[in-house]
């Protein structure tokens, strides 16, 4: 190993994880400063001598010795922002005048390193790496114009969130190609990438952190590395993906090499708009919005705590109990909403489990609204429950007070009861006074904040998209214009609507206002009551699932 990669320390446990990840895709995220740079120095370093070594009878003045080669591409979106940010980074570990170095587009630096390789230790090698890295920013021009014609080992996306996800998509074509056969061949093609907490919407997010694999896209990859490899055996993971924790957290990395330490981040809060605070320090996913966030406490991030073996955050994945009753949260309108969720006995956690919605994301990623009456979304709401969670019954339903105008007219009907019919189960109007937004989001933002033995007391299912997103980016206090600034630092006094995604949120606090007035188990079995002593029992006149003439 040369002397300048050997002070290459990694940044901690996660930055040390992520240099050693074979897969062919690997990401690392992490707050700034956490040392994501030099861990992808190292690891481009790294993955030029893992290539096939040739012997060389002209090195070290006709004594030769091993010698492996490498090209590998730098690529980030401006050069004014790869000059500024990566390339000072790299000339701390290899300086512009080791070797040889071109300032011209596509900048360039060659050098050889001196380097031993230990992976046999009874029989350690010496050998030359032959490094030859090009720094390319995108700017303006297709990701394809600029890539077009290379040959490259490795290719490494700096602030791979800044970037077209179509560097993937044509990069994959553009590693594996260096060296050639005559020079030892490229036995380990890989790309590698390195960003801060991206926006929600961002494509890194379904593809590196959901790790979302197009089956025909991951066994092209998978063919891509066999014929690169001239290998049959077994594939390497094709995605790898590494959290580094927040700059706050316990255990948050590269605190050493910063200054002031921890102090770093804090600093950084202090002066930092909480938005900006929560992509660039706490290191979680950023909401896409115009507006501030009603609930700022919510966690998305589905996260784990090693040492304790449990997650965190309030987005998890879990079980339903055919034991505990579910309870629906609904909310009227001409797109209704619900969620579905039960309560744990012992420890009082509101676990809501899945949710309705009629909103969709068509193929090309736009948002589609669809109405439905109330009578009909009851059938839905039946429907769904009879075929995914049959062992379930139904412990209690509470739905939007307005829901319930018309009722005292003269036969009077209403969304209440029309929702009561198709769904086969009594709905009763939620009693929050007024309808008060006020109570409403103390209902849910209570048990955001609560804990039970490190454990908040509201958790949301992975698979419940809709009433994640409205927590994270379209459940907003919209900002408003005063004193003739926009940018005045208020906010109205109630949410967005946010079609869709507010009707799934009010649903949910609807629910939480009910459960938090009183919801206990009856010692006899699963059913529940609410208040006391009351028993919930399906007392209208219509029986389970609708199952009426």
């Amino acid at each position: 190993m040369s002397a300048a990669v050997s002070l290459m320390l990694a940044s901690g446990p996660v930055g040390a994880a992520f240099r050693a990840c074979l897969a062919f895709l690997t990401l690392v995220m992490g707050p700034v400063g956490s040392g994501k740079t030099t861990d992808c120095i190292a690891k481009g370093v790294q993955c030029g001598a893992m290539q096939e070594a040739v012997w060389d009878q002209t090195r070290l003045g006709g004594k030769g010795c091993f010698v492996r080669k490498c090209r590998g591409a730098v690529v980030r979106d401006t050069y004014p922002n790869l000059d500024r940010t990566v390339i000072k980074s790299w000339w701390k570990w290899f300086p512009k005048n080791m070797g040889h170095w071109s300032g011209e587009a596509p900048r360039t630096h060659r050098f050889t390193l001196d380097m031993w390789d230990h992976s046999d230790p009874a029989k350690p090698f010496f050998f030359q790496l032959d490094m030859e890295v090009l720094f390319i920013a995108i700017g303006d021009n297709a990701v394809e114009d600029v890539l077009r014609g290379l040959e490259l080992t490795w290719l490494w996306l700096n602030e791979t969130d800044l970037l077209s996800r179509a560097i993937i998509e044509i990069g994959i074509g553009r590693v594996g190609r260096y060296p050639s056969g005559k020079d030892g061949r490229c036995l380990f093609p890989q790309i590698f990438c390195d960003m801060n907490a991206p926006e929600e919407d961002n494509w890194t997010v379904p593809l590196f952190i959901e790790k979302q694999l197009d089956p025909a896209a991951k066994a092209a990859i998978e063919k891509r590395m066999r014929e690169v490899a001239n290998d049959n055996g077994p594939v390497r993971e094709v995605i790898g993906f590494y959290r580094q924790p927040g700059g706050l957290e316990d255990g948050a990395e590269n605190l050493q090499n910063l200054p002031g330490g921890r102090g770093y981040y804090e600093l950084q809060v202090a002066v930092m708009a909480a938005d900006k605070a929560r992509r660039m320090v706490h290191n979680r996913i950023g909401p896409v919005r115009k507006g501030t966030l009603v609930y700022p406490e919510f966690v998305d991030d589905l996260l784990y705590d090693d040492e304790k073996g449990a997650q965190t955050g309030h987005v998890r994945e879990f079980d339903v109990n055919p034991r505990w009753p579910v309870l629906i949260g609904a909310d009227q309108d001409v797109c209704p909403g619900l969620v579905f969720a039960q309560l744990d006995p012992q420890t009082d956690q509101l676990m809501i489990f899945d949710e309705l919605a009629r909103i969709f994301e068509n193929e090309d990623g736009n948002i589609v609204v669809s109405q439905m009456g109330g009578e009909a979304f009851g059938r839905q709401a039946a429907l769904h429950l009879a075929t995914h969670y049959p062992a379930l019954s139904v412990g209690l339903v509470t739905a939007d007070p307005a829901g319930s105008n018309g009722e005292k007219a003269i036969e009077g009907t209403s969304w209440r009861r029309q929702f009561q019919k198709g769904l086969g189960v009594n709905v009763r109007k939620c009693t929050v006074p007024g309808n008060s937004i006020e109570l409403r989001t103390k209902a849910i933002r209570d048990r955001l904040g609560s804990k039970i033995p490190g454990k908040p007391q509201l958790v949301v299912h992975r698979r419940c998209t809709i009433l994640r997103k409205a927590f994270t980016s379209r459940y907003v206090f919209k900002r408003i214009a005063a004193g003739g600034a926009v940018d005045s630092g208020k906010f109205a006094d109630a949410p967005v609507k946010a079609q869709g995604y507010s009707d799934v949120m009010n649903a949910a606090e609807y629910l939480a206002f009910e459960v938090n007035k009183g919801l206990s188990f009856s010692a006899v079995g699963p059913a529940a009551t609410r208040g006391p002593g009351r028993q919930i029992v399906n007392d209208s006149e219509y029986e389970m699932f609708g199952r009426v003439g």
